[in-house]
């Protein structure tokens, strides 16, 4: 067994050497023990004392931590715990040292307010053995340029960082004020955001933020808002790939992106993987707390539905967690409803992951009577199917 306990300043040098060397390339481990250095003593998000380490004989053989953000759900800012991948030691594997820090932090993190746990895992077994589910899926899209309409008049111009940050950051925030996934970001995340587009065009409706690669452009976000902002967007980043040779666009964007939408008539394709043990993927830590800080949202969804006149009294009940939430208030006719779920269905429910009618298919005693249509349609009214995805350049 070894000793768990929160990271000292006198750790960082050995935690960012283990990290370096577990997760980055060998060619580049200067680099990236430089930079994790220079982040414990610099970066606000990724504060020491956020960071769990396993120590055995006197030898640190275990580190996690986790950075402290905001993460948009259904607009709201919800503070949010990043996942930064556990390292462990090569000799130290398997022994179960990794598992033991996480279990250890886990009830720790909960009682600094945060509800839920989000990383990105290309092999999320050991994530999933602690209770996480997957939480979005991801999208690729792909457009030929050919298909492209020319620009015809270019209302954008390359971005100047020093004048533009602020403006860009606030598009940014203003332009996912529904959304679920993408970070609240600020000028002093900036700098911290390694995917963040090198390439940006800003106009006055909004913003494009490109990736470029030999042979290869990326669209990572386009903001904007306005008649023909979306379609002048589109012909502008056909011309940017004509010039540099690029014959097929990708995109990391949701279905539901407006820029989707305008690339639909010129032909594209949409790849969507849902995995089941990788990708973005959650651990709910309070899911009835999350809900209870969507209680705006969530009576807002009722008041424009078509259950404006009812009043919903929802039972929600999780493994460690039980809370009734009053909706709709002002509605004339009473539902009570009850839902008690595992807590990474309600993290699912919350974040619009799977809809309430698959969670009751899995969860088939998560209501204590039949639901009839009426509470299914208020359910699905409260809790909608969506679109969670956190934009390439918010991840970490």
């Amino acid at each position: 067994m070894a000793t768990v306990r929160i990271m000292t300043p006198e750790d960082i040098d050995a935690v960012s050497d283990l990290t370096a060397r577990i997760f980055g390339a060998a060619e580049n481990y200067d680099i990236t023990f430089n930079m994790l250095k220079d982040a414990y003593h610099q970066c606000p998000f990724m504060p020491p004392d956020l960071c769990w380490v396993g120590e055995h004989e006197g030898r640190i053989v275990a580190k996690w931590q986790i950075l402290d953000f905001q993460m948009r759900v259904a607009g709201v800012p919800i503070r949010m715990a990043g996942i930064q991948a556990v390292a462990a030691e090569p000799d130290a594997n398997h022994k179960g040292y990794a598992k033991q820090v996480a279990l250890v932090a886990l009830p720790q993190i909960k009682e600094r307010g945060f509800d839920f746990v989000v990383g990105f895992a290309k092999r999320g077994a050991f994530y999933r053995r602690l209770g996480a589910v997957v939480v979005a899926a991801d999208y690729e899209i792909e457009i030929e340029v050919a298909g492209i309409p020319r620009l015809r008049e270019d209302i954008f111009r390359p971005w100047d960082e020093e004048q533009d940050l602020g403006t860009i950051i606030k598009m940014h925030n203003d332009g996912h004020t529904r959304a679920t996934g993408p970070l609240v970001r600020s000028t002093e995340l900036w700098p911290w955001l390694l995917r963040r587009a090198r390439t940006i065009f800003i106009c006055d409706q909004g913003y494009i933020g490109l990736l470029e690669s030999p042979g290869q452009i990326e669209v990572l976000e386009v903001i904007g808002q306005g008649p023909g902002f979306y379609e002048a967007a589109l012909r502008k980043i056909g011309e940017v790939a004509r010039r540099a040779g690029v014959r097929r666009i990708s995109a990391v964007l949701p279905p539901n992106h407006p820029l989707v939408e305008f690339m639909m008539p010129y032909g594209l394709s949409l790849r969507t993987e849902y995995t089941r043990k990788s990708g973005c993927i959650g651990l709910a830590l309070a899911p009835v707390r999350l809900v209870g800080r969507l209680r705006e949202v969530l009576n807002s969804r009722l008041a424009s539905s078509s259950h404006s006149n009812t009043r919903v009294e929802l039972h929600l009940s999780g493994p460690e967690e039980s809370e009734r939430i009053s909706l709709n208030e002002k509605g004339h006719s009473l539902r009570k409803l009850s839902l008690n779920l595992p807590a990474g269905a309600l993290l699912q429910l919350a974040l619009g992951h799977l809809s309430i009618t698959t969670l009751l298919e899995l969860n088939p005693t998560a209501s204590q009577n039949p639901l009839d249509t009426e509470a299914l349609d208020l359910l699905n009214t409260i809790f909608p199917i969506g679109h969670p995805f956190m934009p390439h350049a918010d991840r970490y």
